[in-house]
């Protein structure tokens, strides 16, 4: 049996965000509300120090009660191995036995952080509750169905379970992130101001219009509300009764958007259209808009006081994430962990 120990490995972790949209695709309605996917984890040199398994088909390799990988007190099993190899790589038997035996270090490597994570969250009692998944299920979906939530993510190829079961673990790194690193944590003043001295330039900001939109289903729907508009009615008030966007219930708000953020059908419109003046309707797959424009900002430096906020979060998530990281990697320091690759060996 070949061993791997975590305090003789190196190990090379990369943090990626999973995200998803919604059409219409100027307005993502899927927004990510934690920040922590799975350790989606590439070393090359994994194993550089131990002997490397000769790579055989996945779906032909038998299993086995015996723990494939062992990470502590906790097992994964090879068919525990195997289900998350081709969840994440369907094609893999496709591949040259150079590349497949890459895959299956990335994955086990991914398989270990996981049972490491997962076994500190037991040590320390942090738990998910289901309403607790639920309710953040809940807050990424949106006002689509889970049926037209579930074809976006295939739409993106993404695995609908796979993606429920890396929000799960986010979710959880997330709490356990609030109980060992975020008390550590302190961004001050001094710090804003000195990064914003040093990236004047990351805080210039564009010319920009305050957009309103309302979605009609037909041109002549949209030429009746705008008639309404025109006599006088509050262009909030009619987008929450008729407007068939999601940010119908924020009256049509949009928001601030410079030139090239939104559809060239409607930079071709808000970017002359005279301030408070309802648009022609405006033809897209998704309908009809109006648009309506109500605030324009010039082009120029945005001041600290605007970007504090901003500055702030971003040096929050720097810190967070490299004490995460040196909490992760004192875990794999302390923990050892044993790789059965004779499992997956040719027979």
């Amino acid at each position: 049996m070949l061993q791997l120990l975590t305090k003789n490995a190196d190990f090379q972790n990369t943090f990626m965000l999973l995200s998803g949209s919604t059409s219409p695709p100027w307005r993502t309605t899927l927004s990510v509300i934690v920040r922590y996917l799975i350790l989606l984890i590439l070393a090359a040199n994994l194993l550089a120090c131990q002997e490397k398994p000769a790579a055989t088909s996945t779906r032909q390799q038998s299993t086995t009660t015996a723990a494939f990988i062992t990470v502590g007190s906790r097992n994964v099993s090879l068919e525990q191995f195997n289900r998350q190899l081709l969840m994440i790589y369907p094609d893999i038997d496709g591949l040259s036995a150079q590349e497949k035996l890459l895959l299956q270090q990335q994955t086990a490597t991914q398989l270990i952080d996981r049972e490491l994570i997962l076994a500190e969250a037991a040590r320390l009692d942090v738990r998910l509750s289901p309403d607790e998944f639920d309710a953040a299920l809940a807050g990424i979906r949106g006002t689509h169905s889970r049926e037209d939530f579930e074809q976006n993510l295939r739409d993106a190829d993404i695995n609908p379970d796979l993606w429920r079961e890396s929000l799960r673990f986010r979710l959880l790194v997330s709490k356990i992130t609030e109980r060992v690193v975020s008390p550590r944590i302190e961004i001050s003043e001094t710090a804003m101001e000195a990064y914003y001295r040093d990236h004047r330039e990351d805080f210039q900001r564009p010319a920009e219009v305050h957009v309103y939109q309302m979605l009609l289903a037909s041109r002549e729907e949209a030429l009746e509300i705008k008639k309404h508009l025109q006599d006088g009615a509050d262009f909030a008030t009619l987008a929450k009764q008729h407007s068939l966007s999601p940010d119908s219930e924020e009256g049509g708000l949009l928001g601030y958007f410079s030139a090239g953020a939104l559809p060239p059908e409607f930079d071709a419109v808000i970017f002359s259209l005279p301030l408070r003046q309802v648009s022609d309707p405006v033809e897209s797959p998704y309908g009809f808009h109006l648009l309506l424009v109500d605030r324009k900002r010039n082009a120029g430096q945005r001041p600290f006081a605007a970007v504090a906020a901003e500055i702030r979060d971003l040096l929050y998530h720097r810190e967070e994430e490299a004490l995460l990281q040196q909490w992760l990697t004192g875990l794999r320091r302390n923990t050892e962990v044993v790789i059965d690759w004779e499992q997956i060996l040719p027979n």
